[in-house]
């Protein structure tokens, strides 16, 4: 192949290589262990490649192979061997082989004769030098090898090598050049000699017997003798590297050695060794402040052990004694050549690396370092070779670090070589860092200087520089003249001996000009140098880390303007532009001002040069300025505000001419290239810039109508001319219009200046004429308008040039456009821009219009198709139905197609939606398989539609691409159906793929013989089951199982599989118990042991153990559900394993329920309100439906084992008895367990599916006649009356599907129940009946709540009889519970009273139930004397407890015993939220019992003690003014007596501190006093100085936030408060408290937050009222929270603290409705539509949908507390649009000035409803009301609750209280009432509410008396 020009020797190295490479790294798997023959070789490849190597380890002496000529095919051999060890070598015995082989060569190499051919082709180095370096290099390869097994080894063979070769009396080339590959070698695998001393020890042995007067000498008699005498090398006399051979050849070399065994030391592997220090330092005082003299920066930056620091202590001193050699220069060191010369400088060069090494770990002394410095540094001849000069300025810098005074000679040094013209650019960059990074630590005024005098050399002028005559060219011809040509020493006469020192040179010193260096200089020699110096100046300003340098240097720059005409104003701009992004962000601004001036004046002169040079740097500038930097925005915005600021005007809309138009649109064209090249480029693939922030939008936007105004078009000059730039500014330009813009403010395009700034009539046409041809101008069209248009017109028809034609849809998005009336023609314009992308399309214009942009492009427009606003969505689908129509090619592809389904499933997932997220519609979805996120409306009409449109729409586009390419989309689709999830559940309908597949298998037009079936409709056909059939080898289940086996599974044998199956398995429960496993790990292991299970023919029973109790162990739905799928895999496959797998899960069943997992576990149970912690908070739903969350995941598994039991029970009836005896005991057990398990309202479906079930089985025994049914039955009707043995409760949370779910089965067990045999048993028959009462009640009450606007009366449809008192005995005979829930269901008194009779006369089976108590003590009061079986009955709720406390049980010594140990039972948490009944009880304590628990428990809560001390000196006086004390004034003086005697030192300490504390801030009122008629300045003045006095002591927190500490107060948080004659004021403190937080998974976590609260502190107002309105609200929220109702309340905390005084816990963010008037907001719509955006928008639905929740819940309790003095001032809004309420000194029975103003139920105005859609048959208005009936109907069963927190405050003497009170109460629950008959009644009330004219009539009112805004 020679004639190919390719040598043949370089093909067979090649391969010899690659064959070499492949042997040791793929040992054969056929050899055995020691793989080697008799011969020592390897039986394959290898050893074929080791016998053409044949040198053997002899141990005949005398024999020498060395004389036998090394062959060109045995080299390269040998080569493609040494390479082979650079990889993996896998054969042991391989190494040992090689390693003895390559010690023979590398020791006879010295003598090695070589082919005649392989010597002469040899032209860059000799073989002896190239096999030296490989040989070796392997050599250290192996000794790395299996973990250094063969290092000593290696190091044996050095030695020796080391010992033979200075042994050698007469050496020859052959020697010499082996030495140097040897030495090259060693440098570049360096690590192997700081392995051990003994490693070390060969470097100074090559080093002590290289480095002497003998060796160095003969090298140069020698390198002189080989061109005089006649030898065997005479033919490599020719070749360079004869040339090269000399002594300082060697000295190099050993130098460059030393500095690699440094670097192998410290760990550098890509730097020189100084530079790398240098970094070093750099991380050390980047780390720090700047530090001393040499302080730390030293050794510790580097992590050497002691005998490395020993050989760098070594090398330094070798280093040291080489360079004062060279210095001193010896005969035999003779400079005659060129390269002679580089070479002693590279040995200077690296002796100082050396050096500088053993400086910075202090094993050099600094004196001896900085001698060298100032050696080097004076030599101008050595300061020009770029690599001993930058080794000189680094050691320099770095000796600036240790001794600063060093920094004058770098500096001097430096400036000298700038003003040097032969110094060479690259050399002056590296040189420039060098002196920047000094510079870090010099003086400021030392690198000030520095910077003056570079800049002076731009400057010198005649002074300093000979410029009248540049032409010509005048050098001296002394020796500065030829030390300053130091980069063409060729040309230098040198001596033959000499030193480097001696070399000529001036060594005076430099001033700063360039008359001094080298007297005059022509025109380039000055270029050159202001070249460097500018350089130097940028280099410096970057590496310095200091503002005030490129400061400087800009400064000192930009003040030589003047200048920028002459040859050097192009460097001046260049020295601008690179120091420019280092600078402090004022200054850079003034910077690129001065720039663009300067720009718009050499425009405005005509200096075209100048302009260009101008324009060349501001895009240079845009090049350096990376996204990342804090200048790149402000440089955008500067330069995107300075095209806007040109044409600005004063008048607006004014005509202007057209030649001032046409003016500043060519100084606008100034900016466009600067502009554009700062922007991602399309062309290079980049992203556009992503903009947020809505200023620099803005500023983007107005360019563009700065633009038009200013003539630019598609067609104009200026837009011609710059095209490539307008498109890439039009490619990153957000759209002219989006929800990104709108400010909310700017409702019109009309108020945009940029757009009102007048035009030429000839630009206004030119404008009307573009857009003419698009749509049809009305003449009409405003200015602002037209201009608006034209500028998207023009952006957009440049945007798509860059292929973005989906952005214009984005216009639809900003509200003005619909306001300003322009949105019909976007959409015109929208079409216009889709027929440009398709006709670029068709061009093939560039890359971005290839098939993977073009399915982009439809994918966005795709998801614009379910945007929010109608006018988008419409523009979308016309758009995508155009793209489509004309590119069909564009939806056959993955990205568009799946991004189509994807949108279909979220469109079917929002309307399912609605009845899984009810009143809480999610409206931000991503689809699973492409990732798209959309943000769709909460209105489910518009879902609805959009869903059926969008649909259709797909069948359409479908059917046309089906058409056009029906194999590729139906691949896309089968590729689309199986990347879904691998278990996903059975329960979800994933729409997309099942619209996929419908599409896929229909029959087309273009499917030619099977569209002419004509014996049957072809439209009922399709090929589904063709293409199912092709799915099956793509996603075959069972296929997957086995493929998912590791392989070595099927190799292993069974025992060993099993082996390591069992291990997982055990490994895996291990980590369960540490809860670190992932369930895809738990499932891939199910995986493995079901396709273990599907192959193995051995024994399965461990496997399907192993298959059942891996779940189970985990117990999680998504597991379970992947295992159920794996389970019937198995017993589809595996018939003969169904009966044991479903043994085995029987079993874990009954194991579940005896550990009480799951349905089986109470842990979920809801307690009932009144024994639940009231909370002063905000209703918490994050919270309800993260613990909802946890409990529906917690029952899901035993539901999905009950559901596999069923399907498996119809799919192997009649199969065995085994079978029938499995799913009999299966559901005995479930159902006796049914008496412990979980009464959570989700609980529901999971217990009656169990007893579904069991009907199945229990039919299937009936009709075998089996003796079990009489048993059977009486275990379904038992599991089934055990759910009722709770309180009747609705369905719990807002997923209607699970509501119906329950309805249905409901009604089907209800069904079954009536149907079920008896057996003539009198006690079934009385279950069964007793069942049957049960759920037609719970049937009933679940459809009221299922449509409770229209509710139906179900009541009667399962049962045929009236209820009756032989019911309730029946019912109490069976479980006394069930006859108290059944007259609890079933209203009658005279139910009530035999249940009474029959508790009173068998009390003992009811102690257990507190809800019977009070039938046994009484309904009608003191009628009963209850015995002594009540004090052994459980405790009852806090509340009821406290009720006993009241006439006329009070004086029964039972029931106070029994309310005593009720009360003591429960914590005091719970009691403590019912201080205020607690005190009032006081009243009828005759006896002694509420002072005795009052005092213990003041013992056990200091903050109990504390709240009760405050409420009782609120209730010791009947007036505000403590002049009328109550009737109650000593009991409660002598309990607080008593209460502070008992205290301990450390209780009372806290006492006093905590009420020291708040009196000193409650006092700051009475120092008010002699202010209250001063201005609220003053009095702002007078609190901030007593509030500045508080000291906040530790411990001390604010009566109301006593679950919390304040640590700090604001001091200027001071407020006067409105009060005509008291001082109310209001303070901010810092507050720490622990609250609970659910976390995603349901777990409950306790953290510590810190937040400012605010709080009213009132004076001469009673707060009592206020106290008990807030208590019943959080009543209220704890009922509809335990409800799992959507409704929101904030009940903050209000504490009495004394008479007319009290503590307010203010509403955070929150502002009155008084207020918002007050801010003239017109109404509450125009506030929500301001403060959260358009009514379409997410923020705008969740406002109001958060105001939905709280209207209708402080709607009910506004009812049914009678909240009045309802005006705006009372009512609050806050900043997520809640409505809330405050003040109520006005409830029950009392109304402002005794006249009954309000009567309306409650406060609903027409701008509440407005915001609600401004209609009663809208969405929102409909959610209200169904929340306002369901809180309502909620709160019924609670009435009692209710009255009992309310009776005891009855004679508190609160004015709101009158003789009917409680009676008025109870009506207004209409407890007489059916549920429906509730729900009717409470929707009467919401009209009444909506049609009363006396609320706008109070409000009114409320306006003229008192100045409230309406």
């Amino acid at each position: 192949m020679d004639f190919t020009g390719i040598s043949r020797g370089s093909i067979r190295g090649e391969a010899l290589q690659k064959l070499a490479k492949l042997s040791v790294e793929h040992a054969p798997a056929s050899l055995p262990p020691t793989g080697i023959s008799e011969q020592g070789n390897s039986l394959d490849e290898f050893g074929t490649l080791m016998s053409l190597a044949p040198k053997e380890e002899t141990t005949d002496e005398e024999e020498d192979l060395s004389e036998i000529p090394i062959t060109t095919k045995e080299y390269e051999v040998l080569i493609a061997l040494c390479d082979s060890t650079g990889f993996a070598v896998k054969f042991p015995p391989q190494v040992k082989l090689l390693l003895d082989k390559f010690r023979v060569y590398l020791l006879e190499l010295p003598n090695q004769k070589f082919n005649h051919s392989l010597v002469a082709s040899a032209r860059e180095s000799p073989p002896w030098a190239v096999l030296g370096e490989k040989l070796t290099t392997a050599l250290i390869n192996i000794a790395y090898k299996f973990d250094k097994k063969y290092l000593e080894n290696v190091l044996d063979i050095f030695s020796e090598f080391n010992e033979r070769f200075f042994s050698f009396e007469e050496p020859e080339i052959s020697n010499y050049f082996t030495l140097l590959g040897y030495i090259d070698a060693l440098s570049k695998n360096s690590k192997i000699l700081t392995e051990s001393p003994k490693a070390f020890k060969i470097f100074l042995t090559v080093d002590t017997c290289i480095d002497t007067f003998d060796f160095l000498n003969d090298i140069e008699w020698y390198s002189d003798a080989i061109f005089t005498e006649t030898s065997d090398y005479s033919m490599l006399l020719e070749n360079e590297y004869i040339v090269d051979f000399s002594p300082i050849l060697y000295l190099e070399k050993l130098s460059k050695l030393m500095a690699s065994i440094l670097n192998s030391i410290v760990g550098n592997k890509d730097k020189s060794l100084l530079e790398y220090v240098l970094d070093k330092v750099a991380s050390k005082y980047s780390d720090s402040e700047k530090l001393p003299n040499g302080q730390d920066l030293s050794k510790d930056n580097l992590d050497i052990s002691q005998s490395h620091m020993q050989i760098i202590k070594t090398l330094s001193d070798l280093a040291i004694h080489k360079m004062e050699f060279l210095d001193r220069g010896e005969t035999y060191i003779v400079y005659s050549t060129y390269k002679r010369l580089k070479h002693g400088y590279l040995a200077k060069s690296h002796n100082i690396e050396v050096i500088s090494c053993g400086m910075f770990t202090d094993n050099v002394d600094l004196k001896i370092a900085k001698r060298f410095f100032k050696i080097c540094s004076e030599i101008k001849d050595v300061m020009l070779d770029p690599d001993l000069g930058i080794s000189t300025l680094q050691l320099g810098s770095l000796l600036v670090f240790k001794d600063d005074s060093v920094g004058s000679s770098l500096t001097r040094t430096f400036t000298s070589l700038v003003a040097n013209p032969k110094f060479n650019t690259d050399y002056c960059i590296e040189a420039s860092k060098c002196v920047g990074f000094a510079s870090k630590v010099m003086s400021q005024d030392a690198v000030i200087t520095t910077i003056y005098a570079l800049t002076n050399l731009l400057f010198v002028g005649n002074d300093g520089l000979q410029l009248s005559n540049r032409n010509s060219v005048r050098r001296t011809n002394g020796p500065i003249s030829r030390a300053l040509d130091g980069l063409s020493l060729r040309d230098v006469p040198l001596s033959r001996r000499a030193s480097i020192s001696s070399l000529p040179t001036n060594t005076s010193r430099t001033n700063l000009s360039i008359r001094s260096v080298a007297g005059e200089y022509d025109e380039n020699d000055y270029n050159k140098v202001c070249e460097n110096a500018v350089t130097s100046i940028i280099e410096i300003s970057q590496a310095c880390n200091d503002e005030t340098i490129p400061t400087l240097a800009v400064t000192i720059l930009s003040q030589k303007i003047t200048k920028l005409e002459t040859p050097i104003g192009g460097l001046l701009l260049k020295g601008l532009a690179a120091c420019a992004p280092f600078l402090p962000e004022r200054e850079f601004t003034i910077l690129v001002r001065l720039l663009n001036r300067l720009s718009v004046d050499a425009n405005d002169a005509k200096n075209v040069v100048l302009l260009d040079d101008l324009i060349a740097t501001r895009v240079s500038l845009s090049r350096k300025l990376k996204k990342d930097n804090p200048l790149y925005l402000i440089y955008l915005k500067e330069m995107l505000q300075a095209i806007i600021s040109k044409g600005d005007v004063q008048v607006l809309e004014h005509h202007r001419s057209h030649n001032e138009i046409s003016e500043i649109g060519d100084q606008i064209a100034i900016y466009l290239k600067p502009l554009a090249e700062m922007l991602p480029d399309v062309r290079k693939g980049d992203d556009p810039l992503v903009i947020k922030e809505t200023e620099t939008i803005n500023l983007f936007r107005n360019i563009w109508f700065n633009m038009v105004v200013h003539g630019y078009s598609i067609n104009s000059k200026n837009s011609k001319a710059y095209s490539k730039e307008l498109e890439r500014i039009a490619y990153n330009t957000p759209p002219l219009a989006s929800e990104l813009s709108w400010d909310r403010t700017e409702t019109s395009l009309e108020m945009n200046t940029v757009l009102r700034r007048g035009s030429s009539n000839h630009n206004i046409k030119d404008h009307r004429h573009i857009i003419g041809d698009i749509f049809e101008v009305h003449r009409n069209l405003s200015y602002p308008k037209l201009i608006f248009l034209s500028a998207t017109v023009f952006v957009e028809s440049l945007r798509v040039k860059s292929g973005d034609c989906a952005t214009i849809l984005q216009y639809y998005s900003d509200p003005s456009i619909k306001t300003s009336g322009v949105e019909k023609y976007i959409g015109f314009i929208s079409f216009k821009i889709v027929k440009d992308y398709i006709y670029l399309v068709s061009c093939g214009a560039n890359k971005q219009f290839t098939a993977e942009h073009i399915a982009s492009q439809l994918t966005n427009i795709l998801v614009f198709c379910c945007h929010r606003l109608e006018d988008l969505q419409d523009a979308a689908v016309q758009c995508a139905d155009l793209l489509i129509n004309k590119v069909p090619s564009s939806l056959c592809h993955h990205r568009s197609l799946y991004t189509l389904f994807d949108l279909l499933t979220i469109l079917f997932d929002s309307i399912v939606d609605a009845e899984t997220h009810q009143y809480e519609p999610t409206t931000s979805y991503r689809a699973k398989r492409t990732g798209i996120r959309i943000s769709l409306s909460d209105s489910y009409k518009w879902r609805n539609e959009t869903f059926n449109r969008l649909h259709e729409k797909s069948k359409h586009w479908l059917k046309l691409v089906l058409h056009k390419s029906s194999v590729d989309v139906k691949s896309l689709i089968q590729s689309y159906v199986t990347e879904g999830e691998r278990f996903q559940s059975a329960k979800r309908l994933d729409f997309g793929v099942s619209f996929a597949l419908e599409m896929a298998g229909s029959i087309l037009a273009n499917d030619r013989e099977l569209t002419h079936i004509s014996r049957y409709p072809v439209k009922n056909l399709n090929t589904l089951p063709t293409l199912v059939s092709q799915l099956n080898w793509r996603s075959g289940f069972v296929d997957d199982l086995v493929d998912q086996i590791p392989k070595n599974t099927r190799t292993l044998d069974s025992d060993e599989a099993l082996a390591a199956i069992r291990a997982k398995v055990i490994e895996l429960g291990v980590k369960s118990g540490a809860d670190t496993v992932n369930n895809h790990e738990v499932i891939d292991l199910l995986t493995e042991i079901a396709g273990f299970t599907l192959i193995t023919e051995s024994d399965q029973s461990e496997l399907v153990r192993y298959l059942v109790d891996v779940p189970f162990q985990f117990f999680e739905p998504s597991i379970m559900d992947a295992a159920i799928g794996i389970w019937f895999a198995v017993m589809k496959d595996r018939p003969n394993s169904a009966m044991l797998l479903l043994s085995e899960v029987a079993k874990k069943w009954e194991t579940t329920i005896e550990l009480g997992k799951g349905l089986f576990s109470k842990e979920q149970d809801i307690e009932d309100p009144e024994f639940s912690k009231m909370e002063y908070s905000p209703s918490d739903r994050k919270t309800v439906n993260r613990t909802a969350f946890k409990t529906a995941r917690s029952f899901e598994p035993h539901l999905l084992i009950i559901e596999l039991f069923s399907s498996s029970f119809q799919a192997t009836l009649n199969q065995s008895d085994h079978l029938l005896k499995l799913y009999t005991r299966f559901v005995e057990v479930g159902l006796k367990s049914l008496e412990t398990a979980s009464l959570h309202p989700f609980a529901r479906i999971g217990r009656f599916e169990l007893i579904r079930f069991s009907f199945d089985v229990l039919n299937y025994h009936h009709k075998l006649g089996s003796r079990s049914t009489a048993n059977l039955t009486k275990l379904i009707l038992n599991g089934s009356l055990s759910w009722f043995k709770q309180r009747s409760a609705y369905p719990f949370g807002s997923n209607i599907l699970k509501f119906r779910a329950d309805y249905t089965l409901l009604k089907e067990v209800a069904r079954l129940v009536n149907n079920i045999p008896v057996h003539r048993s009198e006690d079934l028959e009385s279950r069964r009946t007793l069942l049957s009462f049960f759920l037609d009640d719970e049937i009933s009450k679940i459809s009221v709540w299922l449509d409770p606007l229209n509710p139906s009366e179900t009541t009667g449809s399962y049962v045929s009889q009236q209820i009756s008192s032989s019911h309730i005995t029946k019912a109490f005979n069976i479980d006394p519970i069930l006859a108290v829930n059944l007259a609890f269901r079933y209203k009658s008194k005279n139910l009530d009273d035999v249940l009474q009779s029959l508790i009173v006369k068998n009390p003992l089976p009811a102690i257990s139930y507190p809800d019977a108590v009070q039938f046994f003590i009484g309904l009608n009061a003191g009628t009963n004397m209850p015995s002594h079986h009540l004090l052994f009955w459980e405790a009852l709720a806090p509340i009821d407890s406290i009720t006993l406390f009241l006439p006329p049980f009070s004086n029964n010594p039972y029931i106070l015993q029994y309310t005593m140990r009720s009360l003591e039972h429960h914590d005091v948490n719970l009691t403590f939220f019912y201080v205020p009944q607690i005190v009032q009880c006081l009243r009828y304590d005759q006896k002694g019992y509420v002072e005795r628990f009052i005092l213990e428990t003041a013992k056990v809560s200091q903050l109990f003690a504390h709240q009760i001390i405050w409420n009782m000196l609120a209730n010791s006086y009947k007036d505000e003014e403590s002049s009328e004390p109550d009737s109650i004034k000593p009991v409660l003086d002598k309990i607080q007596t008593k209460m502070l005697a008992s205290y301990s030192q450390e209780d009372l300490a806290f006492y006093e501190k905590e009420f020291g504390f708040f009196n000193e801030v409650t006092g700051i009122s009475g120092k008010l006093k002699p202010y209250i008629k001063k201005t609220k300045a003053e009095k702002k003045v007078k609190i901030d100085e007593e509030m500045a006095k508080i000291e906040v002591k530790p411990g001390v927190y604010l009566p109301c936030n006593p679950d919390g500490v304040v640590i700090d107060i604001n001091r200027k948080s001071g407020r006067p408060l409105q009060s005509h004659a008291k001082a109310p004021f209001m303070a901010t403190f810092r507050v720490k408290k622990d609250v609970e937080e659910v976390q995603e998974s349901g777990e409950i976590k306790t953290v510590t937050i810190e937040k400012w609260q605010s709080a009213i502190f009132k004076v001469g107002d009673d707060c009592r009222q206020d106290v008990l309105a807030l208590q019943l609200i959080s009543v209220f929220r704890t009922i509809w929270t335990n409800a799992g109702l959507d409704l929101y309340v904030f009940p903050n905390r209000v504490t009495a603290t004394a008479p007319g005084c009290g503590v307010i816990d203010v509403l955070p963010n929150a502002t009155s409705r008084d207020m918002l008037g007050r801010e003239a907001v017109n109404g509450l719509y125009e506030y929500f539509t301001t403060k959260f955006g358009p009514e379409t928008s997410p923020e705008f639905q969740t406002a109001r949908n958060n105001l939905i929740k709280s209207l209708a819940a402080y709607s009910i309790i506004s009812y049914l507390l009678q909240f009045k003095d309802r005006h705006n001032g009372n009512i609050m809004y806050d900043d997520q649009g809640h409505v809330l309420h405050i003040d109520f000194g006005f409830c029950f029975d009392i109304v402002p000035g005794g006249v009954k103003f309000e009567v309306a139920p409650f406060k609903l105005t027409h701008e509440m409803i407005a915001v609600l859609g401004g209609r009663i048959d809208t969405q929102a208005f409909k959610w209200f009301e169904e929340l306002c009936v369901k809180g309502y109907l909620a709160c019924r069963p609670y009435m009692e609750t209710i009255v009992r927190c309310v009776n005891p405050m009855l004679e508190s003497g609160l004015p709101c209280f009158k003789e009917n009170t409680i009676k008025k109460l109870r009506s207004r629950f209409v407890p007489g009432k059916s549920e429906k008959e509730a729900s009717l009644y409470f929707r009467g009330l919401i009209k009444k509410s909506m049609e009363s004219f006396y609320t706008k009539g109070y409000d009114e009112f409320q306006r003229i008396t008192n100045g409230i805004p309406y």
